[in-house]
């Protein structure tokens, strides 16, 4: 597996040196990825498949999950520290993990239509005694597989699988996914903010309509906080969570998400400017405790006015912090 993902992140970097994955429109970089260097990170998967460690969060520690995870934040924009389960979200992409079974399932229903004297066949066969044996092998590993996402009640054997049970068998591997990823969020402190407004697994409509590079990357950032905000850089600095305060208005307030968007002073100007450009466009009342329903929102004038602001918010701030200027 590790040759596969060096040769596999050669042929993405290969890509990247010609083409900029980040100006692309989300389902054309998906695509590239998809039909390119999917391909390479899976060859063979359906043997080797049977033998990985079925177990999401190690999986992401493999080398055909960090090829792919490089992809997901390369064209994201965002820093290799990034939590990993907000990078697929973000693109509503699935650990590869999943496409590995769907392949290794596929590769059972091939060999069930084998006849009994090909070599493959015969293979299967004397894996399947080895297990009756209740000695480790190929058909095992799979009926291992099946216990673990609860298919085993359904198909208490491997040559009962047929393309009928095959979307049964990775919709259950999906779904347990899911509500690992959920449970992932929900007691994630760094994702805090990005649980309150991501509920749905897809790809984020942002992504498509925002075409400003720098903007559509720092609203990336502030959604899955991959920022310099000191919510964020107090971390690294072991600073106590709620000893995080803003640097730039001194107003003693923990300086995380909703204090950046809704209440520093530093922004006054840009923050007046965005709600009064929503309450002219959208013709609601739209006041600062809104935010995580802005945050949600698919309408596409709200998008963009939120990433400018955003991205007009980060400016300013940096240019507090060079010239070393406190807000009072």
């Amino acid at each position: 597996m590790k040759q596969l993902g060096e040769k596999a992140l050669h042929a993405l970097y290969s890509i990247r040196r010609h083409l900029n994955l980040h100006n692309l429109n989300p389902k054309l970089a998906i695509k590239i990825f998809d039909t390119i260097i999917s391909p390479i990170l899976l060859y063979n998967s359906e043997v080797w498949g049977a033998y990985i460690k079925n177990d999401f969060n190690n999986w992401d520690n493999s080398q055909i999950e960090k090829t792919h995870l490089r992809f997901c934040k390369l064209y994201l924009g965002v820093g290799k520290k990034t939590t990993n389960i907000a990078c697929r979200g973000e693109l509503g992409k699935f650990p590869l993990i999943i496409n590995i079974y769907k392949r290794l399932f596929k590769y059972i229903i091939h060999l069930n239509s084998l006849p009994e004297e090909a070599l493959a066949k015969q293979a299967f066969l004397i894996s399947k005694d080895l297990h009756s044996k209740r000695i480790t092998s190929f058909y095992g590993n799979i009926m291992d597989i099946l216990k673990s996402y609860n298919c085993n009640t359904q198909i208490t054997e491997l040559e009962s699988i047929a393309i009928q049970t095959l979307s049964f068998i990775h919709d259950n591997i999906k779904q347990k996914y899911l509500n690992f990823w959920k449970h992932k969020l929900e007691n994630s402190s760094k994702l805090k903010f990005y649980n309150t407004f991501k509920t749905e697994y897809q790809l984020e409509k942002y992504l498509s309509t925002i075409k400003n590079p720098t903007e559509r990357k720092a609203l990336t950032k502030f959604r899955v906080s991959n920022h310099k905000l000191m919510i964020e850089l107090g971390r690294y600095q072991k600073i106590p969570r709620e000893e995080r305060l803003c640097e730039i208005c001194q107003s003693g307030e923990v300086e995380d998400e909703y204090h950046f968007a809704n209440w520093c002073k530093a922004y006054s100007n840009q923050r007046e400017n965005f709600y009064t450009t929503l309450r002219n466009k959208l013709t609601i009342i739209i006041d600062q405790a809104q935010l995580v329903d802005i945050m949600k929102s698919t309408e596409h004038e709200t998008i963009l006015s939120l990433s400018k602001y955003i991205s007009s918010c980060f400016t300013e701030r940096n240019r507090y912090l060079e010239i070393g200027i406190a807000v009072s």
